[in-house]
């Protein structure tokens, strides 16, 4: 139980981070919808993500565990799918000048934003486990 709540928790938060640094991703309805997704997205991660970890283990093991970011993808979808006001859409990036570096205007079509913000709110969710483990 203790496990549950501190993946809900890490969930909910990533979610929020992410979606104030990324605008593809919304969460319309406040902190409501946000807790919501936050239930929706721990529970699939414990449920779909060991289901999908099996069936695409043919491909994991064919391309040494690259591709094992698709499983984000679709548990983000699924969770796009269920809770309403969670959207992941479209959005270009502004670019940025630093230093006389400087990024150019890049554009992210919804397949990329679903890969940018599955990877950003599964990274932060796995750095805030690993925090509170040690």
């Amino acid at each position: 139980m203790k496990y549950l709540m501190r993946m809900f928790l890490f969930n909910s938060f990533s979610l929020w981070l992410v979606s104030q640094v990324i605008p593809a991703l919304s969460i319309v309805g406040g902190w409501q919808v946000l807790l919501l997704a936050g239930l929706v997205l721990s529970l699939l991660n414990l449920i779909v993500t060991p289901l999908l970890k099996v069936l695409f283990l043919p491909i994991n093991l064919l391309t040494f565990g690259l591709l094992s970011w698709v499983i984000n993808v679709i548990v983000l979808y699924l969770l796009t799918v269920f809770v309403s006001g969670v959207g992941i859409g479209a959005w270009t990036f502004p670019g940025i000048t630093f230093m006389g570096f400087v990024i150019p205007d890049i554009a992210f079509s919804s397949f990329a934003s679903f890969i940018l913000v599955s990877l950003s709110v599964s990274t932060l969710a796995n750095i805030l486990r690993d925090i509170s483990e040690s």
